[in-house]
């Protein structure tokens, strides 16, 4: 069983999205792809523009983001921090 943890998407206008029933963030960072699940030890990635998505429920949803810092605190919070983000269709 997937063990979901807490993920937010910030932004400088505020929070774009977030939620505590996220089971699994892939993103690409400068050295490659990158899945990120819950207890994923201390991280701080930098990423470049491009697509990245979450595991909700057990559906996937993406994303479309200007570059990013990914940071993994260790304890069940993961953040994005970007300039830009919106839903990808």
């Amino acid at each position: 069983m997937d063990t979901p943890f807490h993920f937010r998407i910030q932004t400088p206008s505020g929070v774009f999205v977030e939620g505590d029933d996220i089971t699994e963030v892939e993103v690409t960072t400068a050295e490659g792809k990158l899945g990120i699940m819950a207890r994923h030890a201390p991280l701080v990635a930098a990423c470049p523009p491009g697509l990245m998505r979450i595991r909700q429920g057990g559906e996937w949803v993406t994303f479309r983001t200007s570059r990013a810092i990914l940071v993994v605190d260790g304890k069940g919070d993961v953040r994005l921090l970007t300039p830009l983000a919106r839903l990808a269709v």
